[in-house]
């Protein structure tokens, strides 16, 4: 199970806020059976560039491994960033190291002020300098916020994916958006976005059953297969029952 969406990494943003909680997280998501963990702190272009980010990801990291340390078996973490669009992120340089390690995977916020043309403009523009693909973060959120007709716009830029939180797994609009984007052949990824142990804590384990009894009713447990094949394949592994 992959959780490519979280806040795992203490002392870096608004997540994990020490290395305790990081640890019980990273238990948390065990215990749940997830064994890939996409380690995805806020990045802002304001605020530092993409080299500075990920050596704060990689210290953070090292830190969470050390209060981790013995756990017999540790989830595979890919470190990379939920960079909010800004038109200013069309300026930075070395995006590519904002991409989730190991993978071609950029992952996406967009903006809740409003959607403005600049946006698939300037995230294919990163794109593209980064030699990556957009993956757009809780995409469920925006569906009532800026309508279908923004998504059918993102649905056009080259390789996009789009991932789901775990708390919209019961909403219909998400389900209905979800459904089409299956259906249709796209990429999806799950995730808990979690922040914390109390406040929005680790849960995809506990919600994506639900949601596979959902997708098999929908569709097939072959077509069910095949969505999570496509997950792993793109951080360049393997299901376990492939």
């Amino acid at each position: 199970m992959i959780d490519i969406h979280t806040h795992i990494l203490p002392y870096i943003d608004d997540g994990a806020k020490d290395a305790d909680t990081a640890a019980a997280m990273l238990r948390m998501m065990m215990t749940q059976g997830v064994d890939v963990i996409g380690a995805t702190p806020h990045y802002y272009c304001l605020d530092c560039t993409p080299a500075e980010h990920r050596e704060h990801a990689e210290k953070a990291y090292g830190t969470l491994m050390r209060a981790a340390r013995g756990e017999q078996v540790v989830p595979e973490i890919r470190i990379g960033a939920e960079i909010y669009l800004a038109e200013s992120l069309q300026a930075v340089e070395h995006p590519e190291l904002l991409k989730i390690s190991g993978t071609d995977l950029m992952l996406f916020e967009l903006p809740f002020t409003g959607f403005t043309r600049w946006i698939p403009a300037v995230t294919e523009l990163v794109a593209a300098k980064a030699k990556g693909r957009p993956l757009f973060a809780h995409i469920d959120r925006y569906i009532r916020l800026y309508g279908r007709k923004v998504t059918d716009v993102l649905e056009e830029l080259p390789g996009a994916a789009f991932q789901f939180n775990s708390d919209a797994f019961d909403d219909r609009a998400a389900l209905k958006y979800m459904y089409s984007l299956i259906n249709r052949g796209f990429t999806v990824f799950f995730a808990s976005d979690c922040h914390g142990t109390h406040r929005r804590p680790p849960d995809l384990g506990e919600k994506l059953p639900g949601l596979e009894k959902k997708l098999t009713k929908k569709f097939s447990a072959e077509v069910y297969a095949e969505v999570m094949r496509r997950q792993y394949a793109l951080l360049g592994l393997k299901t376990h029952s492939a």
